[in-house]
């Protein structure tokens, strides 16, 4: 979302680049609420099941942007999108500490990063081509919203792994 919002709103949604900009900085602002409420509910609830709503959120967000027809959806793809990424952001290192222990955290976050570069390269890609071959950017957002709904079913469905009897 950070290398092509803009661009869709600007040239997708007819917002001028001031006022995309605004929307941005509108979630950023809302990312770092993410955080704060994250720090009231961390240790209160379900950890997996924070981060799936999250990913819910991160989709629907994703899916108002890309649909928008007033002023209002964008606003609130920002709060939603800005939201859940500083609540999840957190979330997810308390939750691979708690699965997998302080002795393996390490390896975990490694592998977790590979992971999430291939995300962080991939997505913009998908949004890019798609972008490119259909002259906007719907097809590439709605391809990249559903894998976050996806991603919330996985959550749901992980559970802490069993150590090996010894």
């Amino acid at each position: 979302m950070s290398v092509h919002s803009i661009t869709h709103m600007n040239q997708g949604l007819g917002y001028s680049v001031e006022q995309a900009a605004f929307v941005y900085t509108l979630l950023t602002l809302s990312q770092i609420g993410g955080v704060g409420i994250g720090w009231l509910i961390g240790d209160r609830y379900k950890k997996r099941l924070i981060a799936a709503a999250c990913m819910l959120m991160h989709m629907t967000g994703l899916l108002l942007l890309t649909y928008a027809i007033n002023t209002l959806m964008v606003i609130a793809f920002a709060v939603l999108h800005g939201g859940a990424w500083g609540l999840r952001g957190p979330f997810m290192q308390a939750l691979r500490a708690d699965y997998f222990g302080r002795s393996a955290i390490g390896m975990i976050l490694g592998l977790s990063l590979m992971i999430i570069v291939v995300g962080q390269v991939g997505g913009p890609m998908i949004a890019g081509i798609f972008a490119d071959l259909t002259g906007n950017y719907r097809t590439g957002f709605t391809i990249l919203a559903l894998m976050a709904g996806l991603g919330s079913l996985f959550f749901i469905l992980a559970r802490k792994p069993r150590r090996p009897q010894r």
